[in-house]
């Protein structure tokens, strides 16, 4: 990678007593005991004794307590002493990160790169700052550099699977999530995706394999998401009763809540229970925290069990659009956040 980035180290000579102190302090590091490990560090910093490694690693200190500013400073003070290692630029970048202060992030990262333009960490944190800022195929261009540096990364070949569905490129996509079984076959999230991926086009019996093995791999039901994912297949695919059996046993979750009413309302939809599909798919909307309005929604007080069906079939037709508006924002708002 080409630049004018050259680093400087500023030595120190270290006493005998400096040395023990440092030791001591890796010792403790090492054991996890941070408090005794934060007290024999900052002494040395008192004293002026500490090294670049000293300072990063109250870094890691201060930024395992939140004490995030207090962190940064240390990182920044570790790289002025040696700028040679990447770890105190991955570090501030990543509190950067946090902290939404994106360009910030992203020198950071491309410092990580000036020192080891292999490094695979650094190209996967320069594509989120990517992702984050909106520039979707710039993020996709800096995870394949990543991958190339480091092909056994199966949490980024999940995550560039999903990216580059959306972007329409599905071949790469189902590549990838393949990728990350061949890698990882045990994993149920990278089976989840690959079943994701085959709903999205319309390959109804393929998605529900997929889905039923990442159960299988989980069987404890940690991932909920998994098994909203097997009840979205089974609708479209038309399996009703295992649809309402496997929604029936997902416990309420706020975090899944808007997605839960959204799938009951369309097992309503296909019995043709129009007003019944029709209150869940209010509840997702009210549930997603977003924005969204359905129209007719104010006729809503006017209309009764007598009233006639046609008009709770349309506004359950408005309804259903308005709540996967809803959730759609939802994801994207996560997507950012993450």
């Amino acid at each position: 990678m080409s630049s004018n980035f050259v680093p400087s180290i500023k030595r120190l000579t270290p006493s005998p007593a400096t040395e023990a102190s440092i030791k001591r302090g890796r010792k403790l590091l090492a054991e996890k005991r941070f408090d005794e490990a934060r007290k024999e560090f900052e002494a040395l910093v008192r004293d002026d004794q500490a090294n670049a490694f000293v300072h990063f690693a109250l870094g890691r200190i201060k930024s395992r307590d939140h004490l995030l500013d207090e962190a940064l400073e240390h990182f920044k003070t570790a790289i002025e002493l040696d700028p040679t290692h990447v770890q105190p630029y991955l570090r501030s970048g990543r509190i950067y990160f946090q902290q939404g202060e994106l360009e910030k992030a992203r020198e950071a990262f491309l410092n990580v790169l000036r020192v080891n333009e292999r490094s695979a960490i650094g190209h996967a944190a320069l594509g989120f700052v990517y992702q984050r800022s909106d520039q979707a195929n710039q993020a996709v261009d800096a995870w394949f550099r990543a991958l190339s540096f480091n092909p056994r990364m199966v949490g980024l070949r999940k995550r560039l699977a999903l990216i580059l569905q959306k972007l329409g490129r599905q071949s790469d996509a189902m590549a990838q999530a393949k990728a990350a079984l061949r890698i990882r076959p045990t994993d149920p999230e990278a089976h989840a995706i690959n079943g994701r991926l085959h709903l999205l086009a319309k390959e109804f019996d393929p998605a529900l394999r997929a889905y039923r093995k990442a159960i299988d791999l989980d069987p404890d039901a940690k991932k909920l998401g998994i098994r909203l994912g097997l009840a979205e297949a089974c609708i479209c695919a038309g399996h009703l009763d295992e649809a309402e059996t496997v929604l029936s046993a997902v416990p309420e979750s706020d975090q899944f809540s808007a997605l839960l009413h959204k799938l009951w309302g369309d097992i309503y939809t296909e019995k043709g229970l129009h007003k019944e599909a029709m209150e869940e798919y209010r509840g997702a909307v009210l549930t997603s925290g977003q924005e969204v309005e359905i129209e007719g929604l104010d006729d809503l007080e006017f209309l009764g069990d007598e009233v006639d069906e046609s008009r709770w079939e349309n506004l359950a037709r408005t309804a259903k659009k308005a709540a996967s508006e809803a959730l759609e924002g939802r994801r994207e708002s996560k997507s950012a956040e993450n």
